[in-house]
């Protein structure tokens, strides 16, 4: 059985779910080093931005699934009109502007390593303690290309975070910002020690829907990510979500349980 949630699907579901649902907005925000098109969409007609990413590691492509099963049952709401956790769905419409980027490292799924095609960790290429990580990096031992955990020759280096920030720029502020990872359950906030306004009550709100634990990741993970660098340029909270327990990459056949289990935060998480 397949473990792995491919880009191919992601197209294909993206398009169905489009035709279902003429109010989502589609668009490519880049390629991918191999030439494949990142899509994002946008539902919504409200001034409250928010961004969901996913995939940001080639071997966590259930994210992408996560991403995608939120959007439909959330456009099913939108369509019904139904209550759900006490949400009125025409608010949410009208008042939020939803974004998601479902797979940042098409590449990297494809490959079936967690850094892209380059042999750069995507979640180590942001400008965000770039070089206190190139120290780490040395300890480590990672001197170049590697399946994980290089973070590249400079920030923004690779074409799928060229793309994403570019993306961003143009559209910041959003309120919140979500990048979905996996495993372990748990909710990291804030960069360096610091945090925005009202990111720490986020965060416990948003462990308090799942049960996950809000936390801080070890070093080695804690620099030159996509919300390390949304906190330091915006300085407006972001937050990782690491989904699931288990071992990377995680069947596919867990998507159920895990969207199951952050369905009452991934809902709360449009109205903070």
């Amino acid at each position: 059985m397949n473990i792995y949630y491919s880009h191919e699907t992601l197209l294909s579901e993206l398009t169905e779910l489009a035709k279902k649902h003429p109010e989502i907005k589609m668009t490519t925000v880049g390629h991918s080093v191999m030439g494949k098109p990142l899509p994002a969409l946008k539902i919504g007609e409200g001034n409250v931005k928010l961004l969901y990413v996913g995939t940001h590691h080639g071997l966590e492509s259930i994210t992408s699934a996560l991403l995608m099963k939120f959007l439909s049952e959330l456009c099913g709401h939108f369509k019904s009109r139904n209550m759900i956790y006490g949400i009125d769905p025409r608010y949410i419409y009208e008042t939020r502007c939803i974004y998601m980027i479902p797979m940042l490292n098409p590449d990297g799924v494809e490959l079936g390593r967690q850094a892209n095609a380059n042999g750069v960790d995507l979640n180590h290429n942001y400008d965000a303690g770039f070089e206190e990580y190139k120290k780490i990096e040395k300890e480590l031992g990672i001197t170049g290309p590697a399946p994980t955990r290089y973070s590249g020759e400079a920030p923004e280096s690779e074409p799928e975070t060229q793309a994403i920030c570019a993306f961003i720029r143009a559209l910041a502020p959003f309120k919140y910002m979500f990048t979905f990872h996996t495993q372990g359950e748990e909710i990291y906030s804030g960069y360096n020690g610091y945090e925005p306004k009202n990111s720490i009550r986020v965060a416990k709100a948003l462990a308090r829907y799942s049960g996950y634990i809000h936390t801080q990741p070890e070093e080695a993970a804690s620099y030159g990510g996509l919300k390390d660098w949304y906190v330091k340029e915006f300085d407006l909270p972001a937050y990782t979500i690491e989904c699931g327990k288990g071992e990377n990459p995680l069947p596919i056949s867990e998507l159920s349980g895990i969207y199951i289990g952050l369905r009452k935060m991934l809902f709360h998480s449009l109205i903070l």
